[in-house]
This record gives structure tokens, sequence and C-alpha cells, in this order.
């Protein structure tokens, strides 16, 4: 009887019922933004199933509540639904994960089981943007001495790159490994010269391949960098006419 009366206020107020959980280990990683179906065991024909939903939207539709930590989504128990699919949020990107969680609870007639529950942390996809601009210069002239990559994903973060100099080599791939932050700088030389007196020559860094703490290779927003250099100018001598006087 007391069972229930429980399983009423369940589809009342949109809850699992009961307190006692069983929280899968270890906690799933997953992309944020992603498409996920989850399925649980299937019963006898019939049984009854609920599921809670934190941190994205489900498919069939929620019967309640907004998907937060304070109002979950839920589905109130229904026949053989044994399989959902999520969409998780794809908030902002940065290095830091979100949080989710899926619940499922199943119900036979007046016997229910215990809440099962997978926790998920969700990161952003892995990408590399150069945050500096495109530059023209005079030959000589300093460079700003590096350029800044900005990163998001899963630390740590893995990046190759090649270097174009002024005479149109290209370098063999350069590494940076293990940067755990957001952010990273490449190194450029303290000056560049144009060694054409007539033409522009260019120095730019192009990005390769980066990678974070998952398999597969991320993508760029933006993956060169290029120094546009121009000739040194010369004055020349200057001319008189009619010319000067001319000594003995």
């Amino acid at each position: 009887m007391i069972m229930l009366i429980l399983t009423s206020f369940s589809n009342i107020f949109g809850q699992l019922v009961g307190s006692t959980i069983n929280t899968q280990t270890p906690a799933q990683e997953i992309r944020k933004g992603s498409t996920v179906q989850y399925t649980a065991p299937a019963g006898a024909a019939g049984e009854q199933y609920s599921w809670e939903i934190i941190g994205g939207t489900p498919t069939p539709a929620a019967t309640s509540g907004s998907g937060t930590v304070a109002d979950p989504y839920i589905i109130n128990f229904t026949a053989d639904l044994t399989s959902i699919t999520v969409q998780w949020n794809n908030d902002a990107q940065a290095i830091t994960s979100a949080n989710g969680r899926i619940r499922v609870q199943k119900k036979n007639g007046g016997c229910i089981s215990l809440i099962q529950s997978l926790e998920l942390t969700c990161w952003s996809n892995a990408t590399a943007t150069i945050t500096d601009a495109d530059i023209d210069m005079c030959s000589g002239d300093a460079t700003p001495g590096n350029i800044t990559l900005q990163f998001t994903g899963a630390p740590n973060f893995d990046l190759r790159y090649t270097v174009t100099d002024l005479d149109g080599t290209v370098s063999t791939e350069k590494v940076i490994t293990g940067v755990s932050g957001s952010s990273t700088t490449i190194p450029l030389p303290a000056n560049l010269i144009n060694t054409s007196t007539t033409a522009d020559q260019t120095y730019k860094i192009t990005l390769t391949q980066m990678n974070d703490a998952f398999q597969g290779d991320g993508t760029f927003a933006d993956a060169s960098y290029t120094i546009t250099v121009h000739p040194a100018i010369s004055t020349g001598t200057i001319q008189a006419s009619p010319s000067a006087l001319q000594r003995r």
C-alpha cells in the first residue's frame, strides 16, 4: 500500500520514487552538444520506466521539468520505454567541464526498482585559435615577439605547426605538447629582413594538427598568422640642378 501511494505521488509531482540510488562508476565523459542514446536492460513486456535528465534535452519529450539540478527533466513511467536519446547542452566553450546526469527507474505492478544513476562530465569540442591579427611591417623592424593560441576542450593539449620563412621555405612540423591551460604562445623572430628591393615578402605560421585529452583531432577557428614584410626603402642621393661649383 505504501509503495502504491508513493507511485501515485511520483506521477503527480514528476519525481522518481524513493531515495536508494545505485550510481555507476566511472562517470561518462562526453562532448558538449553531442547526442547519445541511453538504454536500460529490458525486462518483462509492459514494465514501466521513468527517466530523469539534468543538463540535456531528452527524446521522447519530458513530462515535466527544465533540465536543471533543481528542476530535472522527468519522463513519467511509460510502458517498455527502455531507451531514450539525450541532446546534451552546448554551453560556453572552455577548458572546464560541465556536469550532467541521467537516471532511470523501473516499475512492474506494485514493485519499484532502486534508482540507477549515471553521472556525466561534458567537455567542449577540441579547438585551437590564433588570437593575433596579421600585421604589416617594414624590413628590419621588431616583431611582436610571439603569438597567442587559445584552446577549448579537455586539457592537456598538443599542437603541431609549420613556419614559412620569407624566402618561401617551409619548416618541418614543430611540436608543442602538454599544454594544461587555456592558451600558449608560439615565438617569432626578433626581427625580419626583406631581401628583396622591390617586392613584399611574407612570414607565415600555419597550424596543422591539435588534440586534447581525448581521441581524434580537434579543429581550428583561425589556423594561420602572416607577417607581411615590406622591402627596405632607400632615399637615394640628392641631385642639384644646375650642378654645384666644382673645386679645382
